[in-house]
């Protein structure tokens, strides 16, 4: 297979946002049954899925979420969609952008409404720049002219609107998820699979195309200087996207001036440039001309790991002075939080602004680790720099 028809099914990864009980398995799991029909499955099918057993997948070392997955095609599109196990596995899996998500299922049930998690989840998707959210809200035995869905659907939309989804490319779809699951025939048109074909339908338009990492441009941050010679330094790193190749023009950003090179031999994670001895050091990164910036000042959204995450117990307040780990160092920085909040504790998440000792570079979705007395205490990604 070419490496063009491989990046064609390259499939867009997805999750299912929304509180507990609200029905984002149950949905995951009628949609498997009905892309069964119309579409083709690549794993679990139908009630399969509810009872699949959770994978824990590690976003960093003693830190995991628990997840079911289920890879499908319709309408030519492929889909590898994200079903969390519980709310705190949905932040973490937002936050440290694992399976680089790039859409999401909104689910809201019509009894219990918009919850305070549920809203959570969407404006977390808002702050990591969610391009396209897609709702489904879980009618669960209401009739469908119950004043209940209406006031419901309302509030959503409103919640949709506060954070910047646009009704045209974020429909919100009206079902019975437990319905639709349960469904004994096969009538595409039926009143339990109707709604899910047009959540389906709805992915189809609204969904963006999968990014492929490996057609981004490259970035490759130094974790070692192996040899300076004179004109020509050789570092150790890794090409976390894209591909370098010889003769390449590059920058070596951060943690000052950018220096502007090219490539002159790659082998595994060695890679040498034209350089003068002492340009280069640790943190730094090599990318493409005027692909990515160093900054010192940008905001964030993250995550403090829970003790039995990170074997601490260590909240942030105003104008701490944690560590950000970056590229294989760590820099000192300045904490700013917003004005309704003082601290934040482990296992709570907080949009906030970092000042960094020394600029480094990155662009909004970078990832990062927060540091306080030597011990890594949360995660966080960059969602607008200054």
């Amino acid at each position: 297979m070419t490496d063009k028809k491989e990046n064609g099914h390259r499939g867009l990864p997805i999750c299912t946002l929304g509180a507990t009980g609200h029905g984002k398995t149950t949905l995951t799991a009628a949609i498997a049954k009905v892309v069964a029909r119309i579409g083709s499955i690549r794993s679990n099918i139908g009630n399969q899925f509810e009872q699949q057993v959770p994978f824990h997948h590690p976003i960093r070392e003693g830190v995991s979420i628990t997840y079911r997955a289920i890879d499908y095609e319709t309408s030519g599109k492929f889909y590898s969609q994200v079903d969390c196990e519980t709310q705190l596995d949905i932040v973490k899996l937002l936050v440290s952008r694992s399976f680089a998500i790039q859409g999401a299922i909104w689910v809201v049930d019509a009894v219990d409404g918009v919850t305070q998690a549920s809203e959570e989840h969407l404006r977390i998707a808002n702050q990591i720049n969610m391009p396209t959210v897609i709702s489904f809200l879980n009618t669960r035995n209401i009739a469908k002219d119950d004043e209940l869905i209406d006031i419901c659907r309302q509030e959503m939309r409103d919640l949709l609107t506060k954070y910047e989804w646009e009704e045209q490319t974020s429909p919100i779809i009206v079902g019975d998820a437990n319905k639709a699951l349960n469904y004994k025939g096969d009538r595409i048109g039926s009143d339990q699979w109707k709604p899910i074909v047009d959540l389906i339908f709805a992915m189809n338009r609204c969904m963006p195309a999968p990014i492929n990492p490996e057609s981004l441009p490259p970035i490759m941050p130094i974790y070692e200087i192996v040899e300076e010679l004179k004109e020509r330094v050789t570092v150790r790193g890794e090409i976390v996207q894209g591909h370098l190749a010889v003769g390449q023009a590059v920058d070596i950003v951060g943690k000052g001036d950018r220096i502007k090179t090219k490539c002159l031999s790659i082998k595994e994670n060695e890679v040498s440039v034209e350089s003068e001895p002492d340009w280069l050091s640790v943190g730094q990164v090599l990318c493409p001309p005027k692909t990515i910036k160093a900054h010192s000042e940008f905001t964030a959204l993250i995550y403090l790991l829970t003790q039995e995450e990170s074997g601490t117990h260590i909240p942030l307040i105003e104008n701490d002075k944690p560590e950000i780990h970056l590229w294989g160092i760590d820099i000192p920085s300045r904490l700013q939080l917003p004005p309704d909040l003082s601290i934040v504790t482990p296992g709570a998440n907080a949009h906030v602004s970092f000042v960094l000792e020394l600029p480094l570079a990155m662009e909004v979705g970078t990832t990062f680790e927060v540091k306080k007395m030597g011990s890594r205490i949360g995660l966080g990604v960059v969602t607008a720099v200054v």
